[in-house]
């Protein structure tokens, strides 16, 4: 179970890297959602499947 829980930390990792790309790429002049929709629903989508990664991995319950 403690190589389960290490992939999810990657993968929790990864998302939170695209997240941070995302980031970079809202148009800070205009936060309108029409300017913004791709990075918008880029950094929503990253962020929650990074949350639902963390929330799976504490989930995992180790064998004894």
């Amino acid at each position: 179970m403690k190589t389960a829980k290490k992939v999810f930390n990657i993968f929790s990792i990864i998302f939170v890297l695209i997240f941070i790309f995302w980031l970079t790429q809202i148009n800070y002049s205009d936060f309108s959602f029409k300017e913004n929709t791709s990075a918008y629903l880029g950094l929503l989508s990253s962020f929650m499947m990074a949350f639902a990664l963390q929330m799976i991995k504490g989930g995992i319950k180790e064998k004894k």
